[in-house]
């Protein structure tokens, strides 16, 4: 996907088009033709879209729901001809990235459509699968529900690919794939909360890995149009939740999708907009937040469910919120440095309180682990704090092993700390025979590490 391919159908700039310092200067004028023809467009987008939404509620017209499918597949068709016949045979490149781009936003309303029609026939779920009558849409039979997916599909898929040739063309494939991916989404015969908690993380993970891969390093995409490309990627993801939210009940793995998808969008997307390094800081750690508070719900939600011992709560928690962390601060603008202390220190402090407010031999084996872990991570990047608390951690678990030795004698205490000195024994040889082999390859994991940081 990091390949480039050259643009097949490219919508040539006007030469006469004026600078936006120069714009911002002119008064309005009925004689400024470039000025009335933004404000038409502005207002025939918004017309157009208003229009295209209304077919989300069937009841608004005569015939049946296939044929209002029909039509507005075939209104699509048409503001694509449009964009062409404004691109090619007016060289107006204004109208023709307008209708284009809005050949791109009706597109998920074909699909919420065509999906609507195969859940009449092939719904997966029972109680879901009462819907008011306004949002219901029938099919008069499996078949035309299934000629209605494919011929959407198969009449969408070429325009849109199209439209992202003329706003994003150097990365038209991904955005295609991307954005075909999400819609189809929609088609999926299911109204189930849980399920589609699932598919909306699978969508915007698929987003994720698209934008980090394809688009966020992409100059070419730092315009308007690349915006607007890359925002429109989403609109799927935003009918899937929207719809389940509107007409259900949202249960706990829904509101944590729905804080998963705000957290990517402010972590990833929104600090591209701005220039200002606080900006960018303070949308990543509302970003960083709403992730952790996106697993803690789902956190409560398998403590709930499942039944485990209690001193296995802490580390499912703070665990994957480590790991979590240590992810973001790959993507961090501003450096990550911040985010992997915040990690060692939720590591540490959970393993310290779990310790603690349950004492026992896999707490303390817990605690040792994750101080080593920490202890490791301060050495390597020199970074005394780590270094210090993962010392303090690794001798609190041992200490607490010590303890529980001399007040009750256990054999599996003392066969840990057996095992533990004569690891810490063999350790220390093979920290004198290979020295200077180890020393490089920790110089290497520093730097590795601190590469990161950058």
């Amino acid at each position: 996907m990091n390949e480039q391919s050259n643009p097949d159908f490219t919508i040539v700039e006007s030469t006469a088009q004026q600078t936006v310092t120069e714009q911002s200067q002119q008064r309005f004028s009925f004689n400024d033709t470039k000025l009335l023809s933004r404000i038409l467009r502005s207002i025939g987008a918004a017309i157009i879209v208003a229009s295209a939404s209304s077919f989300l509620f069937r009841h608004w017209a005569p015939g049946n729901d296939l044929e209002r499918y029909l039509l507005l597949l075939g209104f699509t068709v048409v503001l694509s001809l449009g964009g062409l016949f404004c691109g090619l045979r007016l060289k107006e490149s204004k109208g023709a990235r307008t209708l284009l781009g809005l050949t791109l936003a009706v597109t998920p309303i074909n699909f919420a459509v065509s999906g609507a029609l195969l859940f009449s026939v092939f719904s997966w779920d029972g109680a879901f699968a009462k819907l008011p009558g306004y949002a219901t849409w029938v099919a008069s039979s499996p078949t035309m529900a299934i000629f209605s997916a494919l011929a959407g599909t198969i009449i969408l898929g070429p325009l849109c690919h199209l439209s992202f040739m003329t706003l994003g063309h150097h990365r038209a494939r991904a955005f295609s794939a991307a954005f075909l991916f999400g819609n189809l989404s929609l088609l999926l015969p299911t109204r189930q909360p849980d399920l589609i908690a699932g598919v909306f993380l699978l969508v915007i993970a698929v987003l994720t890995a698209a934008e980090l891969r394809c688009f966020r390093q992409e100059s070419s995409l730092k315009t308007f149009e690349g915006h607007l490309s890359r925002a429109l990627l989403w609109v799927p993801a935003l009918i899937l939740v929207g719809r389940t939210c509107y007409f259900y009940s949202p249960t706990q793995p829904i509101v944590s999708a729905i804080l998963a998808g705000l957290a990517l969008l402010s972590f990833l997307i929104l600090p591209q907009l701005t220039e200002k390094p606080l900006w960018q800081r303070l949308l990543q750690a509302s970003g960083a937040l709403l992730a952790c508070l996106a697993w803690f719900n789902l956190a409560v939600l398998f403590a709930s469910s499942w039944s485990f011992d209690d001193q296995w709560f802490l580390p499912l928690c703070t665990l994957p919120l480590v790991a979590l962390l240590s992810w973001l601060a790959r993507y961090a603008i501003c450096g990550g440095n911040s985010y992997r202390r915040m990690a060692a220190v939720i590591a540490l402090f959970g393993a310290v309180a779990n310790l603690l407010i349950l004492p026992s031999f896999l707490t303390a084996l817990l605690c040792l682990l994750i101080s080593a872990a920490v202890l490791g991570y301060g050495y390597l990047l020199e970074q005394k704090i780590a270094f210090c608390c993962g010392l303090l951690g690794s001798l609190l678990a041992i200490g607490y092993q010590l303890k529980t030795l001399i007040n009750s004698y256990s054999l599996l205490n003392w066969g840990s700390l057996m095992v533990l000195g004569v690891a810490i024994i063999i350790s220390a040889s093979l920290l004198e025979r290979n020295s200077g082999r180890l020393r490089n390859r920790f110089q290497q994991l520093r730097q590795q590490l601190r590469s990161w940081e950058s």
